[in-house]
C-alpha cells in the first residue's frame, strides 16, 4: 500500500513540475504550432520524431550558413534530448537540407519535395500512422535574400520548423515561430521553453490537445 502510495506521489509531482515548466504565454503559443493535421477530417495531433536524427546538407557550403544550421541541430539536441548528428551516409539520413546559391534546383531534390517548392523553398515531411516524423527534406533558396542575417534566420526557421511545428503564431511577433519572417536568430528562452515542453517525454506523438492538456493542469 505504501509503495502505490509513493508511485502515485511521484506521478503527482512529476506532472506538475511538468506543467511548471510552461508559463501562460508559451502554453498559449503552444497552442497554436503544437498540433497538425495530416488528413481532412482527422483530429489535429501532435507529430514529433522519436529516432535518432541524422542531418545532410546539400548544395552551398558557405561557412555562414552551414555553422548556422550546425548550431541550430547542436541546440536542437540539447532541448530534445533526441540523438542528432551530420551524416554523409544516405541509407542512414533522414534530415536533408538543400541550399541553392542561385535559385537553381539542386540534382539531389526528391521529386516529392519538388512538389511543394516555390520561389522562396520548401519542405516536406513523412510520419508513420502512429505520428512520429521518420524523414524531413527542405529547401532554402539563399539568393532570395539580401542579407545574409536573413538567410540564417530562414534556415534556422525552417529547421524547426522539421521538428514537428508545422503551424505559425500570429501573436509573438518575436518569437521564431511567428508567421511572418523576423530576422531573428537566437533561440531564447520563450521558443526553448515550448520546443523543451514538445519533446518532453510525457508527450507522445499522436495525442491531441485535450489529452496533452491534461498533462498541464
Amino acid at each position: 500500500m505504501k509503495k502505490n502510495m509513493l508511485f502515485i506521489f511521484l506521478a503527482f509531482i512529476s506532472i506538475k513540475v511538468f506543467s511548471q515548466n510552461l508559463p501562460a504565454k508559451e502554453k498559449a503559443v503552444f497552442d497554436e504550432i503544437a498540433y497538425h493535421r495530416i488528413k481532412v477530417g482527422e483530429y489535429e495531433k501532435i507529430n514529433k520524431w522519436v529516432i535518432p536524427i541524422y542531418y545532410k546538407i546539400v548544395g552551398d557550403h558557405s561557412d555562414y550558413i552551414i555553422e548556422e544550421i550546425d548550431s541550430t541541430f547542436s541546440q536542437l539536441k540539447k532541448l530534445t534530448k533526441l540523438e542528432i548528428r551530420k551524416s554523409n551516409d544516405d541509407d542512414e539520413v533522414n534530415f536533408v537540407i538543400n541550399l541553392s546559391s542561385n535559385g537553381e534546383m539542386p540534382p539531389s531534390l526528391s521529386t516529392t519535395l519538388q512538389k511543394y517548392i516555390n520561389n522562396s523553398g520548401g519542405y516536406f515531411y513523412r510520419a508513420n500512422k502512429n505520428n512520429e516524423i521518420y524523414r524531413v527534406e527542405n529547401l532554402f533558396i539563399l539568393s532570395k535574400y539580401s542579407r545574409k542575417a536573413d538567410a540564417r534566420s530562414a534556415g534556422k526557421r525552417g529547421i524547426i520548423m522539421g521538428k514537428g511545428f508545422f503551424k505559425r503564431t500570429k501573436n509573438v511577433p518575436n518569437s521564431l515561430f511567428y508567421n511572418t519572417s523576423n530576422g531573428k536568430l537566437k533561440l531564447d528562452a520563450f521558443d526553448s521553453a515550448i520546443i523543451a515542453a514538445f519533446y518532453d517525454e510525457k508527450i507522445k506523438p499522436g495525442m491531441t490537445k485535450d489529452e496533452v492538456d491534461a498533462l498541464f493542469k
